[in-house]
């Protein structure tokens, strides 16, 4: 882990998921305002933000809308993703981030589960929120490189 610009590994899942989402009708819009470094793995932050990029865009099927913000919050950097697909019905919820746990016929169940790991060893959180017949939105929060440093050095 370095410190690094989380705005770097969204950008290249965006990239990648771009001629999936449009060959299926689904648009996607970035607002990805400057933020603080974090300290991550680039690897791993990147596996976390293409997993849920793909989760949305195969929930939306073939019409919808991505939105991608970025934005500073209490001394962290949150990263969201909101989708316009049908939403997670509220019994589900609490089984998401369960390793396999799926609702897709093809699906392994541990896409979610992995986006979990990885954020909770960053020392971040996500959280969800869905609405049936609306849209999900997912916010990883981390915690910006310098407040993690002092964190890190109280701990030793």
């Amino acid at each position: 882990p370095e410190p690094l610009d989380p705005r770097r590994a969204l950008e290249e899942v965006l990239t990648l998921v771009a001629t999936q989402a449009h060959t299926h009708g689904i648009e996607m819009e970035r607002d990805l305002a400057a933020v603080p470094d974090v300290v991550a793995d680039f690897g791993q932050l990147r596996q976390a933000f293409l997993n849920i990029a793909v989760n949305a865009c195969e929930a939306m099927g073939t019409s919808g809308r991505l939105r991608v913000t970025t934005r500073v919050r209490d001394d962290a950097v949150e990263i969201a993703f909101a989708d316009t697909g049908p939403g997670i019905p509220p019994e589900r919820l609490s089984q998401i981030f369960d390793p396999f746990f799926t609702t897709k016929e093809k699906g392994t169940g541990l896409g979610l589960s992995v986006v979990y790991g990885i954020v909770d060893r960053h020392g971040g959180v996500v959280d969800v929120q869905s609405e049936p017949g609306v849209g999900t939105t997912f916010t990883i929060r981390l915690p910006v490189s310098a407040n993690r440093a002092v964190v890190t050095a109280a701990a030793v």
